[in-house]
């Protein structure tokens, strides 16, 4: 948990205060995200919790002991911090950007290479391909991973995130926020997270904290940020397109459906035949014997392929699919972009979950308006 009391940054020169009486807190294993114009005081908030910046006046407590009365270098140790540079250090492997703070510490080398193994697991980077790589041949976001890895490596039970997946491109940010709130549910730690994008905020935080010239102006829930703003700035910072924005506080889960026939890779194509038949469907998502997706047979093509060549030679990829942790905005982004009226949904290891349609996530707009407290007028069929 972290807690601020009346918590002020001044700096000379400056009319006002960087931060302003802040007072909040945040409870354990939640994620809370600030957000709000240029220099209106979130990042700095963010680097007094680590004490990078020193406050001027105010105390602030993690997990119940105060960051003033603690050495620096050793509160640092204990508190995650990943920035939007990522900051790894170019001459180091991977494996030793990972180790830093666990060598500081004189953990065993046994246990450091165990842990960094881990870690690289945890974040979906293969340990043996990678460990050795130095991060000029990463991508942007494989960088990104490695910095997670990093804050992650002596387990702090807080973390602080600086902007962390602003510096790559919107489709892989979009697969980082889901691949860590999907680690989240696992590690559930308690993360202070900084950003310019209202959108972010909303689906990564359980609170979201929004500041302006130092003050933090409302504290609160996704949903009462959106539905309930309690000022003008607020509702403008939000933005007149809430329509749109309460698709990031809908999980797919809401609107998934599991229980979808499917046709196995090893069947005959006899079973793929009595499949179109018996459903009024243009495609067949086909899998393999453990569920994982393989691809999809269309109508047109298996009356158009020989079945002397075997049907598995007409299975398509499928061009995308979801995972577990998108939002109702993520998959019609996917939609929109390939041009789907369903997108199937997995599990980490590409095992099929089931499919997500359009037709659904329309008809859940409403009814999420209705739960939100609001009238259906922000979600009619002009919205979508």
């Amino acid at each position: 948990m972290i807690k601020m009391e009346n918590v002020v940054k001044k700096y000379k020169g400056m009319e006002r205060p960087a931060v302003n009486s802040l007072s909040m807190e945040i409870g354990e294993g939640e994620i809370c995200v600030f957000v709000g114009p240029s220099g209106c005081g979130k990042t700095t908030t963010l680097k007094m919790i680590n004490r990078i910046i020193e406050p001027t006046s105010g105390e602030i407590y993690v997990n119940g002991i105060n960051v003033i009365k603690q050495d620096p270098d050793k509160l640092r140790q204990n508190i995650g911090y990943v920035i939007q540079q990522i900051g790894l250090f170019p001459h180091m492997t991977v494996f030793e950007n990972i180790a830093i703070v666990p060598k500081l510490l004189d953990w065993k080398e046994e246990e450091i290479t165990k842990r960094v193994k881990e870690l690289l697991e945890v974040v979906g980077l293969d340990p043996e391909e990678n460990s050795s790589k130095y991060p000029k041949a990463l991508s942007g976001g494989q960088r990104q991973r490695v910095g997670v890895a990093r804050a992650l490596a002596v387990n702090p039970s807080t973390m602080l995130m600086d902007e962390p997946f602003g510096a790559v491109d919107p489709v892989t940010r979009s697969q980082l926020q889901n691949e860590f709130l999907r680690l989240q549910k696992k590690i559930k730690k308690t993360i202070c997270f900084v950003t310019h994008d209202i959108d972010e905020a909303i689906k990564m935080g359980d609170k979201i904290a929004i500041m302006d010239q130092g003050n933090l102006v409302q504290y609160d829930t996704p949903e009462n940020i959106l539905f309930n703003p309690n000022s003008e700035f607020v509702e403008d910072f939000v933005g007149s397109d809430r329509s749109l924005k309460v698709l990031n506080l809908l999980h797919i889960e809401t609107v998934l459906k599991r229980d979808i026939k499917t046709v196995k890779m090893n069947n005959d194509i006899i079973v793929l035949h009595n499949f179109f038949e018996n459903n009024k469907k243009k495609r067949a998502i086909i899998v393999d014997d453990s569920n994982k997706v393989a691809g999809y047979v269309s109508r047109n093509d298996l009356i158009k392929g020989s079945s002397s060549k075997g049907w598995n030679s007409i299975i398509k990829p499928i061009p995308t699919t979801l995972p577990m942790q998108a939002t109702l905005r993520d998959a019609l982004a996917l939609m929109l972009q390939y041009d789907l009226v369903a997108v199937p949904v997995v599990e980490d290891d590409n095992s099929l979950v089931g499919v997500v349609d359009l037709n659904e996530i329309r008809t859940h707009i409403g009814e999420a308006y209705q739960e939100f407290g609001q009238d259906e007028e922000g979600c009619s069929d002009g919205a979508i």
